[in-house]
């Protein structure tokens, strides 16, 4: 199963809860259940990265913005290289979060046999300081307004590999923050509207045009 829109179209009182008590087994009902703007009807986003990750084979994902790690999850479940998900998990920054969300998180990540995935509690900016790998797919999902969008970008697209890949999260649903900054960029791109929009940007033109093919129906208003 590819879509799973269970946390939008059937909420739990406590999903923390829920997903904890699901057998391991049961990934996609625990995947499902988690809330994700990467995960909204009528498609998700998790289809079209699974193809991405499969394709360029990147050695290294990062991803700025765990949340309540879905799009971690994702990324690291079709995958053996690592997975690095950077997040302060500062409640005072993002509405709706608890201060147990980081320890949530590495429960699903032990629950889910998760072993190429490494959780980092940090600012993006502390975790830059110490930062020693060379990146092949980094996913901004921090902050959404236009300054923050940036900032991230310009700090951590230095460390991608010269054809690397950037995703960029709410596109669409946030245009006056990641969406226009994501439309200044002068790389070849490409805009999924689905799931609150993700943007693609990569110095690899030919992988933007075989996505554009691809994904045509999710992609044609770019």
């Amino acid at each position: 199963m590819v879509e799973n829109f269970s946390w939008y179209t059937d909420k739990k009182e406590d999903f923390r809860k829920y997903a904890l008590g699901l057998e391991d087994t049961e990934v996609d009902a625990i995947l499902g259940c988690i809330p994700s703007g990467w995960n909204v009807p009528p498609i998700s986003h998790r289809g079209f990265v699974e193809w991405l990750v499969k394709e360029i084979k990147p050695k290294v994902t990062v991803e700025l913005g765990v949340d309540y790690g879905y799009s971690s999850f994702i990324l690291a479940l079709c995958q053996n290289n690592p997975v690095y998900g950077i997040d302060c998990f500062d409640d005072s920054i993002h509405d709706g979060r608890l201060d147990e969300d980081y320890d949530f998180v590495l429960a699903i990540k032990e629950k889910l046999k998760i072993d190429n995935l490494e959780i980092i509690k940090s600012y993006f900016d502390d975790a830059l300081n110490t930062w020693d790998k060379e990146i092949d797919l980094l996913h901004i999902d921090g902050l959404h307004d236009y300054d923050n969008c940036k900032h991230d970008c310009d700090t951590w697209a230095p460390l991608l590999n010269e054809n690397g890949v950037i995703l960029f999260h709410d596109t669409v649903s946030n245009p006056r923050g990641a969406g226009y900054f994501f439309n200044q960029l002068e790389v070849p791109k490409v805009n999924f509207h689905n799931s609150n929009g993700l943007g693609v940007a990569s110095n690899d033109a030919e992988l933007i045009e075989k996505i554009k093919g691809k994904f045509f129906n999710q992609v044609k208003n770019s």
